[in-house]
């Protein structure tokens, strides 16, 4: 099996912004506050996409199905998050993901806050990758999984990729479309079962089922 990376874009992964922690918080630092919809919903629906924002688990979800695999502790597989202010990380192969959802989003804001976990060590867990999506697309070419792309199965999609060197990118948000940007910068957009609507995480389960078939152990 040869090389693929998959890019978990946009992610709703964000700090609190002041508006939420001040009314919320009194003792707890607004840099350690994730952004949680279920928590924040009637402060949050007056903020700009809000639809598509405080979803943390849709991300929590899907690392749970793609980390801790054999072709990613192998390095068959780099993943990568893209998150809302547009900085992309990069996960370790070897990393554990915290499977309770409250040490996940503490872990994601010290992420946040840091810009690596944990912060200042010579072999981080997660890390800053790119400062931007635009940075980290510049020479990469990204097969972008969109319901208005063309019909491909699970086979096609991993082969082809592999094929032509593509990184794999998969919309992590709840509601609405790609920012025109991504939706631009994808060499070709591709969709799953005639562009039936699946979870962030049941796309991963599948990418991750075929890819354990195709790696030799």
């Amino acid at each position: 099996m040869g090389k693929i990376d998959i890019l978990f874009l946009e992610s709703s992964l964000e700090i609190a912004p002041k508006e939420i922690s001040k009314k919320f918080y009194k003792k707890i630092k607004r840099d350690d506050i994730i952004l949680d919809i279920s928590l924040h919903y009637k402060s949050m629906v007056k903020f700009k996409d809000f639809l598509k924002r405080g979803r943390p688990d849709i991300i929590h979800h899907s690392l749970l199905n793609i980390l801790e695999k054999p072709f990613v502790l192998n390095g068959y597989v780099d993943v990568y998050m893209h998150v809302y202010d547009n900085r992309v990380f990069k996960f370790n192969n070897k990393i554990r993901i915290p499977k309770n959802y409250d040490r996940f989003k503490g872990l994601m804001a010290q992420l946040l806050k840091y810009n690596s976990v944990p912060p200042d060590s010579e072999d981080p867990l997660i890390f800053l990758e790119s400062k931007s999506l635009e940075e980290f697309i510049k020479n990469r070419k990204i097969l972008l999984l969109s319901e208005d792309g063309e019909d491909f199965s699970i086979n096609e999609l991993i082969n082809f990729a592999l094929k032509e060197g593509l990184t794999i990118g998969i919309g992590a948000f709840a509601h609405g479309d790609f920012r025109e940007n991504i939706s631009k910068a994808a060499y070709k957009k591709v969709r799953l079962y005639n562009g039936l609507k699946l979870k962030t995480w049941d796309v991963t389960c599948l990418i991750s089922s075929k890819l354990m078939e195709m790696v030799n152990f």
